[in-house]
Parts: structure tokens; sequence; C-alpha cells
């Protein structure tokens, strides 16, 4: 939250005289009020570059009220709490570095006057986790083309390797965060005590209305203590991925869960929502276990329908009164119990070399929960078709090849039809269970975890439908399919290509000229590259492979960036033999 300053009076005064040019700032109250007036706007314009701008200008007068008082607190945090929000509108690596450390030493600065500021102990504890999270593929002893480098703090002279800076990080993070939480359990339980109080007579007569205020500034209270424990899991997380020994990995894991266990708590706490008549968190937990049989919906495996152009089939949504806020916070807690236990999943693998089949349902179920919440929760459906494919995959590497029993082929070939809707892929009540499904061969296994991640994504994209990156997975997962060797796989491999190749048409059409948001250079590459890839594997299609090409060089693309993909970085969509394909043809100017 930021600080306010200034009058409603002025502000209206100068809604009314808009002709005449307001005075610059000269003061430290005008540059504060500023600031907050040029945030507010670009809050209004949510993203894109006039958010950005008005950003910017925000941190400029913050950075002159820090000038004239360098010791005020307040001023301090608004100016770190703008240099973090301009993180979200780069795609420059260096530059998001750079907005960090800024921002983390505004931090500190602000928590050397005011420590026990739960505001910037948060805020802190936020950067220093995101810090963590970029630093880690980059080394921050040198310095970047803007000239600054990437230290910050107490830490300027450490030594050691971006892993080894980023625990550090993680570390202190959790430590905000836990500071931060006991100062608000604190002041959330003085409240609930003084609420309790009135409620029962003890102290003076309430005025009307002001019972509604309370509960809602409970409920308010006790979202933001949510927060914190969903932050200080999210840190526990990273760093739980990060560490050498198993042993620390999982005693981590185990607390990044712990502080949602306690956040089930709060939100399930009806003294803090007293009027919310929603199924609770703690009922769908139980739910979950009924609903294990419910993860992967209907039992018969279908062929690929062909891809069509992407209509959104919803309206706006309408306005909600405010007790929606206990639901998202429900949702928020569950997304994030589903990122600890992928995390784990991935962990698992590492030090195992084995597939943790188990996490990979329990954090399904985590997202089922957010799911009959909020069907068109864009965040779940893609982590699920996320968590789907990552499973598929897994299995899919395990078993390339392997053949299939008869019955198995005769349940391919007894195709079904569907439709791909949202109604079918959430709302439909699954006829297997995940029992029988781990019953079945890996073959047989993975193509059902591919179709349902597929399904997942369509809905997604059903919500949002020119979102880029949607549409570059569906065009990944059909890929994938594609290189399947099962008998389903073999049968619809050519509406599998042909899909994959339409799903990146859209994806490429939805951000070639660069405007589109949160889509980077590096990203439009990819797809242009992923499509080229998939156009080569259909018959005829030569020289619509040879255009893709040349459009990503025009983009950008060289040689050393296939080599550097033909070392190892291209990850499961890339396969060695385009790669080295696409470098012969470079070679020749396509």
């Amino acid at each position: 939250m930021k600080k306010s300053f200034g009058s409603s009076k002025n502000k209206n005064k100068e809604k009314k005289t808009p002709s005449k040019e307001a005075p610059a700032p000269q003061t430290w109250e005008e540059y504060m009020e500023e600031g907050v007036l040029l945030e507010e706007k670009g809050e209004r314009y949510g993203t894109g570059d006039k958010a950005r701008r008005y950003y910017e200008k925000a941190g400029d007068m913050y950075n002159k009220a820090c000038k004239l008082n360098p010791e005020d607190s307040d001023c301090l945090y608004n100016f770190g709490r703008v240099l973090y929000i301009l993180v979200d509108f780069t795609h420059s690596t260096c530059q998001k570095l750079s907005l960090l450390n800024a921002s983390i030493v505004r931090f500190r600065s602000a928590l050397h006057y005011d420590p026990d500021n739960t505001d910037t102990l948060f805020n802190l504890g936020q950067a220093l986790t995101t810090h963590a999270e970029v630093v880690q593929d980059h080394e921050e002893d040198e310095e970047d083309g803007d000239g600054q480098d990437h230290r910050h703090g107490d830490e300027d002279n450490f030594q050691g390797s971006p892993e080894e800076r980023a625990v550090l990080e993680l570390l202190e993070a959790i430590k905000l965060f836990e500071t931060c939480y006991s100062i608000q359990q604190r002041e959330l339980y003085a409240a609930v005590q003084q609420a309790s109080s009135k409620d029962n007579g003890v102290t003076e007569e309430k005025t009307e209305g002001s019972g509604e205020h309370e509960k809602q500034e409970l409920s308010n209270s006790a979202g933001v203590l949510i927060d914190t424990l969903i932050s200080a899991s999210q840190a526990l997380t990273s760093l739980a991925f990060l560490v050498d020994t198993v042993e620390r990995s999982q005693t981590y894991y185990k607390q990044a869960k712990d502080r949602l266990e306690i956040a089930l708590g709060v939100v399930n706490d009806k003294l803090l929502w007293p009027d919310e008549e929603e199924e609770s968190s703690s009922s769908s937990k139980g739910k979950e276990k009924d609903a294990a049989a419910e993860l992967l919906v209907e039992g018969e495996i279908e062929d690929v329908q062909p891809a069509t152009k992407p209509i959104s089939k919803f309206r706006e949504a309408q306005s909600q009164n405010e007790t929606v806020s206990r639901k998202e916070k429900i949702c928020d807690i569950h997304l994030q119990y589903s990122t600890v236990l992928s995390s784990q999943t991935e962990r698992s693998y590492q030090d195992t070399g084995k597939i943790s089949e188990d996490l990979y349902d329990e954090a399904l179920q985590h997202l089922d929960v957010v799911l009959r919440h909020q069907p068109r929760h864009v965040e779940a459906l893609c982590d699920k078709g996320d968590l789907l494919g990552a499973w598929a995959q897994g299995l899919a590497a395990l078993d390339q090849g392997a053949d299939l029993s008869d019955s198995d082929i005769e349940r391919f070939d007894s195709s079904s039809s569907i439709t791909l809707g949202t109604s079918d892929v959430i709302a439909a009540e699954p006829s297997a269970s995940s029992t029988d499904l781990r019953k079945s061969s890996r073959p047989v296994r993975t193509w059902q975890l591919f179709a349902f991640a597929t399904r997942a994504f369509l809905s997604a994209l059903e919500v949002e439908p020119q979102n880029t990156s949607i549409l570059e997975k569906l065009g990944d997962i059909h890929w994938s399919r594609s290189l399947l060797t099962s008998p389903v796989a073999l049968k619809n491999r050519s509406m599998l290509l042909n899909n994959a190749s339409v799903y990146y048409r859209f994806a490429w059409e939805s951000c070639r000229d660069g405007s589109t948001e949160n889509v980077d250079e590096e990203q439009r590459m990819e797809i242009l590259l992923s499509w080229a890839q998939v156009l080569r594997a259909i018959p005829g299609k030569e020289e619509e492979v040879l255009r893709v090409l040349k459009q990503w060089k025009r983009l950008g693309g060289t040689k050393e960036m296939l080599m550097e993909l033909l070392e190892g970085n291209s990850g499961d969509i890339l396969k060695e033999d385009f790669i080295e394909f696409a470098l012969k043809r470079l070679h020749k100017g396509f």
C-alpha cells in the first residue's frame, strides 16, 4: 500500500481548471503528492506503455522528494515499491536486476527508519525473492550494459556463485516474512479481541454501520496475513529446490506446506469471515480424497480434433461484492500448494531419477479446488496443463516405443465424439479414477495425460483467446504428442502436426508486430523456430519452412543462437536434428 499525501480539495480544484497548467512541485509534500497521483494513474492503465510512463514519472517525483528528506521512511518505501512495480514492465534481465537492486536499497533504508513497518518488511521480502529467482542464471559480479552493477546491501563483497547468493537472499526474505507475520498476527489478534468485546457489550454501543466496517477490516487484515504466509511459502519453495542436500530440501518443502496449512486455518476462521456461507476450504480439502477419483476426466481416449480459430465464449465478469475476497484467498492458497508440490516433483526426479506420480496427483487435486471455486481461472488452467504435460513427458521419456496390448489398441480405436469447451473440461464428472488410470500401461497413461493437458489449455484459451503463451503451449503439446510412438499417436500424427502448426501460426500472428504485452523478442523467435520444426515434419511444407526461418533471421536469429541451442539448451521442444538442419540452411542463406 502506498502512503497518500495532500488534500482532496486540491485535487478537485485542479480538475475544475484543466486549462491552467499546474505549477511544478517544489516542496517535499508537493513531490510526494504528485508521486501518489501519478501512481494512481499508472494503476488505472494497469499494463502497457502508458502505465509504465506514469510509474516512471512517479518514481522521479519520489526520488526528488527523497533528496529533500532522505530519512523519511514513507518516501523511501514509496520509491522502492514503484521501482519494484517497474520490474514487470521490462523483459531485459539486466534492467530487471538494476530495478530490483535499486528497490531493495530503498526498502532497506525505509526499514532502518521504521523497523516494524509490515508493508516494508513484506515488500523487501518480495523483492529479495524475485531477485534470487532472476539472479540464478546471471553472474551479478559483472556490470551490465548501462553501467550499473547488480549488487546491493551488505552483500557487495560476496564472492560466491549466483546460486549461493540466491540462497542467502531467500533466507533473508523468509526471516522478513516471519517477522512481518508475527507483527500482523499480533495486530489481528488484538483486533479480534476488540471486536469480540464489542459484540459482548463490554465497550460502547456500536454506531450504525460500524459493525460491518469492523468485520470488513478483520477480513482485510486476515487477507494480508494470508498473503504473507503465501509469500513465505514461495520463498521456502525456491530455497528447497536450490539447496544441495535432499534432507534440507525436504525440510524446506515441509515448511512451505506448513505455512499454507496456517493460511488455510486463517481462511476457515469464522471470526475473521463471519458472513461467509461458502464451502469452507477445509471441507473442500476433505472432498479432495473423494476427488482423488476425479483427478482425470473420462476413461476413453479420444481422437484428436482439428484446431480452430480461438474465440472467447465468455462475457465480461460482473462486478462482485467484498465477500469474493475469501474465495480468492482460498484459490491463492491452493495455487501455491500446487506450486510447492510441482516443484517437489521436479526436485524428486532430479534426486532420484524417478517420477513421483503421487505428488503430481496431489498437486492436481489442489488445482481442482481452485477450479471448483473459479472455473475460468486462467492461471489454474494453465498450471494444470503444465503439470499434466510434465507428467506425460516424464512417462514418455521412460517408455518411448513400448508395445501396446491388443486391449489397449482396441480402446484407442473405440473413439468417442467430444467437444473441447470449458463445460466439458471443467464441469464434467469423470468416469475413471486415477487408480484405474494407474493400472493402464504407460503408453495409455501418457496419451491420456497429454489429452487432458490439451483440454486444460483449450479451456484457458476460451477465456483468453489472444494469449500468445497459451497458443504456444498448445503448439508445444501437440508437437510432443506427435512424437509418441504408440498406435494411437501414429494414427493421429497427421492431425497433431497440423494442429501444432496452426497454434504456432496463431501465436505468431498474435505477437509478430512486437506490441503484445509480456511477449519478448526471445519468445517470438522461439515460436518461429518451433513452427518451422513442425512444418518440416509435414510433407510438402518445404517452402513454408524456409519462409518461417527467413522471418526468424529477420527478427535477429543468428548462427550463434542455434549453436547455443545445439549445446543442450533447447529443452524438450526443439530437437537436435532440426537445429542442425536450420544451421545448414542458414549457412546456405536459406
